[in-house]
């Protein structure tokens, strides 16, 4: 969930998902994948499990099931191994940044950071952080707007002091800074 919410095409998403019907064996079936997404441009089922479990037959012949089902219905469906979500570091930068994501600040807060941040790119952390103390600025305003992809950073790297600001975005998603 944590990759959903840091994802900004992602408009909404349920878990469990919808479930599906399907005969194996004769049998009447019922199957539940992991999360039903609304993107701006698409619409997804995802499922999460184990690289073993999505390597056995098993699995590749629902997933083959729910692949024809899902596309009949103008569904997008991914299968994801758990490896692949919780890669590092990742997946830890998301979760850090997670933590900033309901926090709200003054709209004079969050267009002053980003001046800042504009003006220095490309700089560290704690570069924009000593500019921020001085203007007495919360540094979370800094880590509200990496989280809303309104500044960018390299989530393959550690986020640490030392890490690099690279960007300011073109365009500031406002809706989703104010949490609206």
């Amino acid at each position: 969930m944590y990759w959903l919410e840091f994802d900004p095409d992602v408009v909404s998403y349920i878990t469990p998902a919808i479930s599906f019907d399907y005969y194996e064996s004769g049998k009447l079936k019922q199957y539940v994948p992991d999360f039903q997404v609304i993107r701006r441009h698409k619409k997804q089922i995802i499922d999460v499990k184990s690289k073993k479990t999505l390597e056995g037959d098993r699995y590749k012949l629902l997933y083959q099931r729910l692949l024809n089902i899902c596309d009949g219905a103008g569904w997008t469906f991914v299968a994801l191994s758990e490896s692949e979500v919780r890669r590092e570091p990742i997946f830890s930068n998301i979760k850090l940044l997670y933590r900033y994501a309901r926090e709200n600040f003054s709209i004079d807060e969050y267009r002053d950071c980003l001046e800042i941040v504009r003006s220095q790119v490309p700089t560290s952390f704690s570069g924009i952080y000593q500019i921020l103390d001085c203007h007495k600025i919360p540094r979370n305003v800094l880590l509200k707007l990496i989280f809303c992809c309104s500044v960018k950073i390299d989530l393959k790297q550690l986020i640490q002091l030392d890490s690099d600001i690279t960007a300011v975005s073109e365009k500031i998603d406002w809706e989703r800074l104010l949490n609206v």
